[in-house]
């Protein structure tokens, strides 16, 4: 797995907006267990997180799966049904919003896995990516 299959990281002025209900908090040494019944972004504010994603609702190989470290701006996407154990790296205390994704805001290629959408996208008939 690589980090360029579930990371964006492009920071939001939009999120600093973010009134501070909507922030998650762990101190160091805690976990938060998360299992979205629809798809969901973590954003993690301020802290790092490390997140272990399992194998998907379907056990599916082709979903993201494994151990992925997140600095403060950085959003990771989680699949419905998708379990995410968030926990804090190092000793600083982990802050982040927990949302849904708009439907605007989701790339194209997370709208088509959520929809199921197998076949992949070509160009001249050559397969690309995404």
């Amino acid at each position: 797995m690589t980090a360029s299959n579930v990371l964006q990281l492009q920071p939001s002025s939009a999120f600093r907006r973010v009134a501070a209900k909507d922030i998650c908090t762990l101190k160091p040494g805690e976990a938060a267990s998360l299992k979205p019944r629809k798809a969901m972004a973590l954003r993690v504010a301020e802290g790092q997180a490390w997140v272990t994603l399992d194998d998907g609702p379907h056990g599916s190989s082709s979903e993201s799966a494994g151990d992925v470290f997140l600095q403060a701006g950085q959003t990771l996407w989680v699949a419905a049904g998708q379990h995410a154990v968030v926990e804090t790296l190092g000793n600083q205390r982990l802050q982040y919003r927990w949302t849904g994704l708009a439907e605007r805001s989701a790339p194209a290629w997370w709208k088509r896995a959520a929809l199921g959408v197998t076949s992949v996208p070509s160009v001249d008939g050559t397969p690309c990516c995404a």
